[in-house]
């Protein structure tokens, strides 16, 4: 018997390729990202890798770009595809363009959303189009799913990848996602898998009545969640799940809403100060990133100053090159100037006498930028291009 030419040995066959893509979503289960049947079935039904070709894969030894053929994959290959992973497919500049997001993620958006049979959902960030291929598993009709991006490479590819999938009437246009998609309109339901720093006051106009949007929206060195309703001229909802994604482009943009970053100077130049005793979580050695509670200080951080951020060692003040200060694990680090640290110790204090609230604790409501008013009593006010964000501790 043959065992054929050696660039066929390593390729997958169709039984191994069920038994890998049943297992990925039994995984996910297990995991607690997928919960209902609808999500689960979209899962084992939609095959991640036929919407891949050319993608990035960080590891341990940096970063590869990996040429993968949907048609003929590799056993290799197909192991990164079925893991809870993120797979960069486009870079501009050097930074991520496009991806196909975690797949534990996706599948919580996807619960969070809570789709129904026979919903219409508008998709801002077409990616690879697997999400909008599950979508579409979902509500019962890939015609129902509109999926628009900016990039016309990623359009291009969207499409071609599945009609190849097998979902040729899925809707990819390209857009800015700014603008929605009218002509489609209304929506049940708009997601948003681009990291924005603000809603389009389009999207409002585009929801159906008592449809819902989600939509990642940047806070100090994050895009939290936000889970939206119509209620008159008002947005309001809460936050549901911290994550990070690639920033949008365009309008939806806002260059330094909060600090970028921390200069990173020689350490000998760093202070540091002990602290007593542990102020978060202890950080685990595989966790990607760092433990709930100190994303919910840097949340509470980030509403009362906008040179809030996340620093290797942990939350964080920034005055870029005039100095930084940060919470790590050990204690208090400082850069240059130590009432960075004095006030974020503030902070911190203020913070932990309140209870320790956590991001799922507040009421969130947008109104239009043109609404004016003040903070609600006892609450927050950021201000965004196109909408007042307002937040209460309920």
């Amino acid at each position: 018997m043959s065992e054929g030419r050696p660039e066929q040995r390593g390729r997958a066959d169709e039984t191994e390729l069920r038994a890998m893509v049943d297992r990925y979503a039994s995984e996910l289960k297990a995991a607690g990202a997928i919960e209902s049947a609808a999500v689960e079935r979209a899962f084992r039904t939609v095959e991640r890798h036929r919407l891949l070709e050319t993608f990035h894969h960080r590891g341990a030894e940096g970063t590869r770009t990996l040429e993968h053929d949907p048609g003929h994959p590799r056993r290799d290959h197909l192991a990164l595809i079925y893991a809870d992973t993120v797979l960069a497919t486009r870079h501009i500049d050097g930074r991520p363009a496009s991806s196909t997001s975690q797949a534990s993620l996706v599948a919580r958006m996807l619960e969070l959303l809570d789709l129904g049979e026979g919903m219409k959902i508008l998709e801002v960030g077409a990616g690879t189009g697997y999400n909008a291929a599950l979508l579409a598993e979902i509500v019962g009709d890939q015609r129902l799913v509109v999926t628009v991006d900016v990039l016309a490479d990623v359009v291009d590819q969207t499409r071609r990848l599945l009609a190849g999938a097998g979902y040729p009437r899925i809707q990819v246009l390209l857009r800015d996602g700014f603008e929605g998609a009218a002509e489609h309109a209304p929506f049940d339901r708009i997601v948003a898998t681009v990291g924005c720093s603000d809603l389009s006051p389009r999207w409002a106009g585009q929801l159906a009545d008592h449809g819902a949007m989600l939509v990642p929206l940047e806070h100090a060195s994050g895009h939290p969640l936000v889970l939206l309703s119509q209620d008159g001229e008002e947005l309001r909802g809460r936050l549901v799940l911290r994550t990070g994604f690639i920033p949008v482009r365009g309008p939806l943009h806002i260059e330094d809403l909060w600090a970028p970053g921390v200069c990173l100077p020689d350490q000998a130049e760093v202070a540091r100060e002990p602290d007593p005793g542990p102020r978060f979580t202890a950080r685990q050695p595989d966790q990607p990133m760092g433990p709930d509670d100190e994303d919910d200080f840097l949340f509470y951080l980030g509403l009362h100053d906008r040179r809030a951020c996340h620093a290797p060692e942990g939350p964080a003040l920034s005055a870029g090159p005039d100095g930084w200060a940060a919470l790590a694990p050990d204690g208090m680090r400082w850069w240059k100037d130590v009432s960075l640290a004095r006030e974020l110790d503030r902070r911190y204090r203020e913070w932990d006498a309140r209870g320790r609230p956590g991001m799922g604790d507040y009421q969130i409501s947008f109104v239009p930028i043109n609404s004016g008013g003040d903070p609600p009593p006892g609450g927050w006010q950021i201000e965004r291009r196109f909408y007042r964000e307002r937040l209460t501790l309920g």
